[in-house]
């Protein structure tokens, strides 16, 4: 039996990852990085400095300083490996979605995605999330995410990015 969710995204399979160019460096089910000691000590404390200073937390927007290192406390849909160019895998999302006319791109989010609290991140939250961004957020991100014609729920666990006609590389 076929899940409803993989009937609206017409028989495309999920995939753990994207390569712009060639193959992914990691398979599906991988535990951590190459360049990652998962037995690395734990604990104690790291001081970092920074020149200058900052007057808010919110790095996504244009008005003031954002605190140096508060994108560290941000998790994404995919996050790119340090060994590779151009490969981003799910953080947040466990599958990916993405048709040979790349015309749309779609997430699986991971059951384990949860916020601060505890509470399961939804596909309402990352939808709230996009369209925040774009309507409040840094001019930056209007621009480069200037593609996307609309942002929907597939599903309880799939939400789905349409792109408007056109060649942009970067998305998704």
């Amino acid at each position: 039996m076929v899940p409803a969710w993989a009937e609206s995204l017409g028989g495309v399979k999920g995939k753990h990852g994207l390569a712009m160019h060639g193959d992914l460096k990691y398979a599906p089910g991988f535990s951590h990085f190459d360049y990652v000691n998962p037995d690395a000590p734990k604990g104690g404390t790291v001081r970092l400095h920074s020149i200058g200073t900052f007057d808010n937390f919110n790095t996504f927007i244009i008005k003031g300083n954002g605190a140096a290192g508060t994108g560290f406390i941000y998790n994404s849909l995919m996050s790119g490996s340090a060994d590779e160019a151009f490969s981003q895998y799910g953080e947040l999302a466990e599958l990916v979605f993405v048709p040979e006319d790349r015309s749309w791109v779609a997430f699986k989010l991971r059951k384990e995605a949860k916020w601060h609290d505890g509470r399961p991140v939804s596909v309402d939250d990352v939808i709230w999330s996009f369209n925040t961004l774009i309507e409040k957020g840094s001019p930056f991100y209007r621009f480069y995410y200037g593609s996307v014609a609309k942002v929907s729920k597939a599903s309880k666990q799939i939400v789905r990015f349409d792109f408007k006609p056109g060649e942009n590389r970067e998305l998704p």
